[in-house]
């Protein structure tokens, strides 16, 4: 068995990557969860019911435990979990070739969580049941898991039957269009929705083995895809700063790994282009795959040009952290108008701020100040995610202070954006 020592020193180990990883030949299309049928769920039932007999749960478990402290905290959070949803999909894809992971856009169920659709019987499940919290309903309903020990797959909501509530889809797209480089969009990704959910969701998705709960999987592919549209808006797509495995994060670095789940040697930079190399899968709600694998663009960070499909401006799809296409344009449209009561929101929106005039469309319906009522309703603000826990950020070994900043930061813009002109379209 491959030991923690040959871990760290696997590491470390220098290789070369190939320039361009080669093209993929075939693609398939991760879909949102919101959007599945009774008949899709009842195929991912089938799927991850012969993965569990066949131990596949308990490995991928075991792996994420294994490998807990090499992969968060860090750059190597993206190109791993890119890596590690990949290597469980396609075991999938070999019971069932149409299998894909959907994602679970949680921006979408953000204020409620625990009413999302995709927590109900047919799909996810909802909370877990008795003393021991364990999940009886949904895909995985009554499940035995064997990792760590033998024992019930386990939900405990954060708010005795409800949620508390995650991260908006605003916020989101703030982080998608004004973080320039890697590292600070890890930090804000990963101290916010994406402790969000597995704190909200608790029992085994709030510890070390969270891949026991197929949530991790969908929720890890939105991860993935709000990585996909930040590197659609910048200017280096290829862009792989701040801490990694040892020392600077580098596209060298092998993708931690172990005996339980093996990724073949796989370097960072082998997975950071959809299509290319081992990521042959795109997203229904994201900006396609490159027609030809892009090049590092180190210069000027102000220039126009964007690397990965070479145009002037990102597809208008990247800049937003929501799968709601319908809503898309009116959040565009609303942002720019509150720009004119809060020049500031020019900085957390630059890609909105700085589009053409003639590539916003006008809203149908006109944008209410929150203090107004539209039809008779009160107009709903925009609420507060719930703050990472003190045992979520010391088991992964986070600066409490820098959390702490990043969640400020977050309620800062809603307080904005509630203060301005903007309704929230979602």
């Amino acid at each position: 068995m491959r030991s923690f020592v040959t871990i760290a020193l696997l590491l470390t180990i220098p290789a070369i990557i190939a320039q361009n990883p080669g093209k993929c030949s075939g693609m398939h299309v991760r879909r949102s969860a919101h959007d599945l049928s009774p008949d899709d769920w009842r195929r991912i039932e089938d799927v991850i019911s012969q993965m569990r007999r066949d131990g596949h749960f308990d490995r991928f478990a075991r792996a994420h435990q294994a490998l807990f402290n090499f992969v968060h905290g860090s750059t190597t959070f993206f190109p791993f979990h890119r890596r590690f949803v990949q290597e469980f999909e396609d075991i999938g894809r070999k019971i069932d070739p149409e299998f894909a992971i959907p994602y679970w856009d949680t921006t979408l169920d953000y204020d409620d969580p625990a009413s999302s659709p995709v927590l109900r019987d047919g799909t996810l499940g909802g909370n877990g049941q008795g003393p021991d919290g364990c999940l009886q309903s949904g895909v995985q309903g009554g499940w035995e898991l064997g990792f760590p020990d033998r024992h019930c797959l386990r939900r405990n909501f954060n708010n005795g039957d409800q949620m508390e509530p995650w991260v908006p889809a605003e916020v989101i797209s703030s982080y998608i269009q004004s973080d320039d480089n890697l590292a600070l969009f890890r930090e804000h990704i990963e101290y916010g929705i994406h402790g969000a959910v597995h704190l909200g969701l608790g029992g085994d998705a709030s510890t070390r083995y969270a891949p026991n709960d197929l949530f991790f999987f969908m929720h890890h592919a939105n991860i993935d895809r709000l990585w996909w549209l930040w590197q659609n808006n910048q200017h280096n797509p290829l862009d792989y700063n701040g801490p990694g495995t040892d020392g600077e994060a580098s596209l060298h670095d092998i993708i931690p790994q172990n005996d339980d789940v093996d990724f073949g040697g796989d370097q960072a930079g082998a997975v950071m282009v959809l299509g290319y190399g081992p990521a042959c899968y795109t997203y229904d709600s994201a900006p396609d795959v490159p027609s030809e694998y892009p090049q590092s663009n180190s210069g000027d960070s102000n220039g126009p040009n964007r690397a990965i499909h070479n145009n002037t401006m990102p597809h208008i799809s990247a800049f937003s952290g929501s799968s709601n296409t319908n809503g898309l344009d009116l959040e565009i449209a609303r942002i720019r108008r509150a720009m004119d009561s809060d020049l500031s929101l020019k900085n957390n929106f630059p890609g909105v701020a700085a589009l053409d005039s003639s590539r916003i469309i006008t809203p149908v319906s006109p944008t209410y100040h929150q203090g107004s009522k539209c039809k008779g309703r009160p107009v709903k603000k925009l609420v507060h995610p719930a703050p990472m826990t003190n045992m979520w950020i010391k088991m992964h070994g986070f600066d409490p202070e820098r959390v702490g900043q990043m969640y400020d930061e977050a309620c800062n813009l809603i307080d904005r954006l509630n203060n301005s002109t903007y309704v929230s379209p979602y």
